[in-house]
């Protein structure tokens, strides 16, 4: 095998090896896709697929499942969502906040991802539906920029 075709195969390994890799925002995207299907378990399901943990809090998750499903029965069909924000702490941990949009009333979705090897993985995620409170209380006065000089 000459030097050429040797790094051309090295190259392809690579680039296979990344097109596979998904980061957090294809994730918390694939996730929404088969949450507008209707199925908010399939889609936490999904969410948790990538976790090796996931099977230690089934339990958990299950509730998380029949809490989400009955209250999105209530708040009518969905219509899509934002990105609110991103923050990161370092390069190996990313929470990402969604605004979620629902016929009756919106919600916000806070997944945490964490890397700890060469693979991302769905550590933490909570949904609510207090959006409102939540941008009032970060409106009020003691919070803007100038009551802080």
């Amino acid at each position: 095998m000459t030097l050429k075709s040797t790094l051309l195969t090295l190259l392809l390994l690579l680039v296979f090896k990344f097109s596979f890799t998904q980061i957090p925002q294809d994730i918390s995207n694939k996730f929404f896709s088969i949450y507008k299907q209707g199925d908010s378990d399939k889609a936490l399901d999904y969410l948790f697929s990538n976790s090796p943990y996931a099977k230690d809090i089934q339990e958990g998750i299950d509730d998380v499942k029949r809490k989400l499903k009955r209250h999105v029965d209530q708040i009518g069909e969905y219509r899509g969502y934002d990105l609110l924000t991103k923050r990161t702490a370092g390069p190996n941990l990313i929470l990402f906040t969604f605004l979620v949009r629902h016929d009756r009333e919106p919600m916000t979705f806070q997944m945490l991802y964490y890397r700890p090897n060469d693979k991302w993985q769905m550590q933490n995620l909570k949904y609510s539906n207090s959006t409102d409170e939540e941008l009032e209380e970060a409106s009020k006065a003691y919070r803007l920029k100038e009551n802080y000089e």
